[in-house]
């Protein structure tokens, strides 16, 4: 032991040290190493993550790509497909934001379900078909954005820029 180093001081968690050069963060943006492990927090409060936390597959493309919807879906898709770029990160979150997560999710699910059941029930007419067409797009449109919990902004192939990260979480990452 080191003269300067202090017997009684607690010993350091694993969660107050940051691997230098993994991850920083660039305004609201969090940017990461391909590759590297974010800490075991909740990105949007800072609380511990409930463990383990799952790793997914994250998708960008060039906003610019979007132009292709004007000439076709299809043209859009193949193209999408054949120029994004991935990487695959573990996005920790708390029991609260997980919980708000799936109940997001369920909405969305459950909307789209309900949907499709107006839409193909015996008593359906016109006005209901169009009815079952507008609760499905709405329930998409609440469980896309309510579930979504980081997002990224761009991927390259030597860093990931995260979006979506709560102040908290962003607040204990060093800034460059």
């Amino acid at each position: 032991m080191s003269p300067s180093a202090n017997p009684y001081a607690p010993p350091r968690a694993a969660l107050d040290t940051q691997p230098a050069d993994e991850y920083w963060r660039e305004g609201k943006v969090l940017v990461m190493r391909v590759g590297s492990a974010l800490p075991p927090r909740c990105v949007r409060c800072n609380q511990p993550a409930v463990q383990p936390t799952k790793s997914r597959w994250l998708y960008w493309h060039h906003p610019g790509w979007f132009l292709l919807l004007l000439i076709n879906v299809l043209v859009y898709v193949l193209v999408a497909l054949a120029v994004r770029r991935k990487a695959k990160v573990a996005v920790g979150l708390c029991a609260k934001h997980r919980l708000r997560r799936r109940v997001f999710l369920s909405i969305g699910w459950g909307g789209f379900a309900l949907g499709l059941a107006i839409i193909f029930s015996q008593l359906s007419g016109e006005s209901a078909a169009g009815l079952g067409m507008l609760i499905i797009l709405f329930a998409a449109i609440v469980g896309i954005v309510g579930s979504r919990v980081a997002y990224p902004s761009r991927i390259t192939k030597e860093e990931v820029r995260l979006k979506g990260c709560g102040a908290p979480f962003l607040d204990s990452v060093e800034s460059r």
